[in-house]
């Protein structure tokens, strides 16, 4: 059975322009648009204002007062939504904005994956807090009973237990005035105020007073009119934000927003299959957004407690600023998710562990502490194997294997003594395998190589070559 939950955020259009610590200090905070209140906090409404105000009205209310005027931001509240329904995608993938301040979430088919209703609620109590956000909370069968008994007390706007109708009898039609403005009033006006009222009216009698648009909405109210299920496509980025309530003042004052943060994101990463080599830190100061800190990583990937040791590592070195009264967590360049394969032994362990070493000595280090022996598509092997200092291990790329081909190249090849029948290198060479035979740049200076493996008196395998072009012999490379 359908069941959702509807999370209303009335001071969206305050709460998205300021910071938790601002929205409680002793300053009187009105949103304005089109010249008229549309929100504002508790000191403002002590003041006598309330939505619906001129602005002019407003500021003489509070002339006497310190006071501070917002015009409504539209962007800043729905960057806030987005926020919210990444969030909101670890709990449900059924989901979606609904209106302009609020967010629906079908919770009835994860109940037991959440071990219940109560335990989605506090979780959402909690996290909701956490960003400094004022929530009303709604739970019923369908969309629209979830909105409507967001409006009625905090306690009983969350039992599901009795049969809706009985729910939603009490609440006032005045909650529809925004739908169907010219229906309340004729209804008020014939003595019917209450759901109560409404639901007691036989329906084809309700049909020829309101119309068959009310009859449908109504039908869809009570669960009679099935409703789609919506499916939440999230975005390729994930931005999350937590506020603190005060400033910080060290390193370890950071660390359980930090990890908070990095469980919403590893959560994000899994409920979408997707990975990333690359998270960045933002700082939130008084005056709006301030240093940030990049952390890399090859091995991390969904594994929030690895993000939280190398952003750890990273923190370390830098000296924080001061103001800070919270912390961001922005990830833009996400990617599919592809998991090595592994054999029946696990053979990729070693591969992993050495991911992660190098994961910490970059943190601590820099990114170009350590690189990589890689090779590239090119035919003469002195230009295809290079240093790198990518992020992408060279073992994941797609390219064409190399072959019998060792690493380890000498800078300039050197030259083995030969006579008629024998080549010396530490020794006599006994020649194992071969010829491949190499040739390029035509256009320039022409190259052609036959190539051999070949081995010394103590087995060590080296790679030699016989230049086509003057018939000498060179070894260019050491097999390990």
């Amino acid at each position: 059975m359908a069941l959702w939950l509807c999370l209303r955020f009335d001071a969206l259009p305050l709460e998205a322009l300021l910071t938790p610590q601002s929205l409680h200090s002793d300053m009187a905070l009105v949103v304005i648009s089109q010249r008229q209140v549309l929100t504002c906090n508790e000191f403002a409404q002590l003041a006598g204002v309330m939505a619906g105000q001129s602005i002019n009205t407003a500021q003489t209310l509070l002339a006497q007062q310190k006071n501070r005027f917002w015009e409504r931001s539209p962007e800043a509240e729905n960057i806030l939504l987005q926020q919210l329904l990444s969030w909101a995608y670890g709990i449900s993938p059924h989901l979606q904005q609904w209106q302009d301040n609020t967010l629906m979430i079908e919770i009835g088919s994860c109940l037991r994956l959440h071990h219940g209703l109560n335990k989605i609620l506090r979780r959402v109590d909690a996290e909701i807090g956490l960003r400094g956000l004022t929530v009303a909370k709604g739970v019923a069968e369908t969309r629209t009973a979830a909105w409507l008994l967001s409006h009625t007390d905090p306690y009983l706007s969350c039992r599901a237990e009795s049969p809706l109708e009985e729910r939603i009898a009490p609440l006032p039609l005045t909650l529809l005035v925004t739908e169907f403005p010219q229906l309340v009033t004729r209804l008020e006006k014939a003595g019917i105020t209450q759901f109560s009222h409404l639901l007691r009216i036989p329906l084809p009698e309700l049909g020829k007073r309101c119309g068959a648009l009310f009859i449908n909405w109504l039908d869809r109210l009570m669960g009679r009119q099935q409703e789609p299920i919506i499916v939440y496509e999230p975005p390729q980025y994930f931005k999350d934000t937590l506020w603190f309530g005060f400033d910080i003042h060290n390193q370890q004052e950071l660390h359980p927003a930090m990890e908070r943060l990095l469980d919403h994101f590893c959560l994000f990463l899994k409920n979408t299959q997707l990975t990333c080599g690359m998270i960045e830190w933002q700082y939130l100061q008084r005056q709006g957004s301030g240093e940030s800190l990049k952390v890399f990583s090859e091995a991390a990937q969904q594994q929030a407690g690895r993000w939280f040791e190398l952003s750890c590592l990273q923190l370390e070195k830098q000296i924080l600023p001061k103001d800070v009264e919270g912390l961001s967590l922005i990830v833009e360049k996400l990617q599919e998710n592809s998991p090595p394969s592994t054999d029946l032994f696990h053979a990729d362990v070693s591969r992993i562990s050495r991911y992660e070493l190098a994961d910490r000595l970059r943190s601590r280090l820099g990114l170009k502490a350590v690189g990589y022996i890689d090779y590239r598509e090119e035919h003469l092997p002195e230009e295809a194997v290079v240093k790198t200092h990518s992020l992408v291990a060279p073992q994941d790329r797609n390219t064409t294997p190399i072959g019998q081909r060792p690493f380890w190249l000498f800078p300039e090849p050197h030259p083995i003594h030969q006579t008629a029948k024998q080549l010396f290198w530490n020794g006599v060479l006994e020649i194992l395998h071969g010829p491949e035979r190499i040739e390029d740049h035509w256009w320039s200076i022409p190259v052609s190589r036959d190539y051999y493996i070949a081995r010394t008196p103590q087995k060590q395998p080296v790679w030699i070559y016989q230049d086509r072009h003057n018939r000498r012999w060179y070894l260019h490379g050491l097999f390990a």
